[in-house]
């Protein structure tokens, strides 16, 4: 413990946390500036007649649309802040709580790119992250915690994303990564693309990625080759979501973090030299800053909590990627494939039903969360109810014909009863939920 207490104490140089959060603001200007140019809160906050809630987040509800476009603009202008280190701390908080507080809005919009771009933001904020290369910096020394849980917190989501991938769906049946080659191949008229060989080779070389580029990173000599690596994947990785699935910028920002991993004084030496001054000669080893009690304890807490919550799952019945439960802030990332079609039935006191097609009902990162996870059916089925209550039908239910195709099958399973008032079924925060069948569909 002694040796771990000096290591987090230990005085460093600040250019590599400063580096990072340059690189960083980057990265979040980018992506604010393009939710801006797309329209993300017209479409996604303003227009949807419901909100799907996370259940601890209820009491959060949108703005008028003036407040939220003001907020967005709010802040593309901190991440200014962040970059070039005027306000850098007032832009981190007013960045966090704001674009947190937008995809906490609606579960339809969770993606673990968000998730991720809220905690470092968050741990960006406690550090010292303007002494160097900001507004004013003073290049002072800094303990060596604040670079250590900015790389922790990476190397804890490649490493749970690795573990994530030990299945025989993404080892065996190289699902999803087969199915979104497909439709690369389709997309941009490239038949090379839809080939197993192909598939195999993404599915292992991402799984070797994940779990062994965090150590190669960490150590010297190893650090190269972990760097052409992260790089050359994210490269690739870009290239093949950026126009079948949800992936932004977030490869950028796992580049702009390799910064982190490099040695504070190569980089110190490197922007010396390109504004033509003295290198920075190498400071000696000085005597370790005073530790403080409750940073190292907010450590040990934070860092836990980071390894454990990931695997909540464990304490459910199922298949996670089925139920959803425990799926989301686990990253789990592109590894969940479900192909359904469903029909919602609002049905009477009566005994007379009617389809309702709720993809009209729905924006399409609402209705496709929808198929993915069956914690959005209460909800909505509520909605739907209300609707039927509006146009006079008295007690009405919601059933649904819910039949999912799971990793890539040709077979397709209820998931839930088509009998089941999804009306009167609640999601539960701890609780699994009994109203979703269990996965019976087997692999070939």
């Amino acid at each position: 413990m002694e040796k771990l207490i000096k290591y987090l104490y230990r005085p460093i140089h600040p250019s590599s946390l400063g580096a990072f959060r340059i690189t960083f603001g980057l990265v979040l200007f980018a992506q604010t500036l393009y939710f801006i140019l797309t329209g993300f809160v017209e479409l996604n906050l303003i227009q949807p007649i419901i909100h799907f809630k996370y259940t601890l987040f209820q009491f959060l509800e949108p703005g008028s649309p003036l407040f939220l476009h003001s907020l967005m603009w709010g802040m593309l202008l901190s991440t200014v802040f962040i970059t070039t280190g005027f306000l850098w701390r007032w832009g981190a908080a007013f960045f966090f709580f704001s674009f947190s507080y937008l995809w906490l809005l609606d579960k339809g919009y969770f993606n673990n790119h968000y998730y991720l771009m809220s905690l470092l933001t968050l741990l960006l904020f406690f550090t010292d992250a303007n002494a160097w290369g900001g507004w004013k910096s003073k290049g002072n020394a800094i303990p060596q915690w604040m670079i250590f849980i900015l790389k922790a917190q990476l190397f804890i989501v490649f490493f749970i994303a690795g573990i994530n991938k030990i299945n025989p769906y993404w080892l065996i049946d190289f699902q999803p990564v087969k199915y979104i080659l497909q439709i690369k191949a389709e997309r941009e008229q490239m038949p090379f693309l839809n080939n197993n060989s192909l598939a195999a080779f993404m599915c292992y070389g991402g799984l070797f990625l994940d779990l062994f580029v965090g150590f190669l990173l960490w150590f010297r000599k190893s650090r190269p080759f972990g760097i052409i690596l992260l790089i050359g994947f994210n490269i690739i990785n870009f290239w093949v979501f950026y126009n079948v699935g949800e992936i932004g910028f977030f490869p950028f920002m796992l580049i702009g973090s390799v910064v982190l991993f490099l040695e504070p004084q190569t980089i110190a030496n490197l922007w010396t030299k390109w504004r033509k001054l003295p290198p920075i000669k190498k400071r000696k080893r000085v005597a370790t800053i005073s530790p403080k009690p409750l940073i190292t304890g907010f450590l040990f807490c934070y860092l836990t909590f980071q390894v454990l919550f990931p695997f909540r799952h464990l304490l459910y019945p199922g298949h996670v990627d089925w139920t959803g439960e425990g799926q989301r802030f686990a990253w789990r990332m592109k590894i969940m494939l479900k192909e359904a079609e469903p029909i919602f039935k609002l049905v009477d006191a009566n005994g007379n039903e009617g389809n309702l097609d709720v993809s009209k009902m729905l924006s399409p990162k609402q209705y496709t969360a929808l198929l993915y996870y069956p914690d959005f059916l209460p909800e909505l089925a509520r909605m739907l109810k209300k609707e039927g209550q509006a146009k006079g039908l008295v007690n009405p239910k919601v059933h649904a014909q819910f039949q999912v195709s799971f990793m890539g099958s040709e077979e397709r399973q209820a998931i839930v009863d088509p009998k089941t008032d999804l009306a009167s079924v609640k999601h539960q925060l701890i609780r699994p939920d009994d109203w979703i069948i269990p996965l019976a569909i087997k692999r070939k």
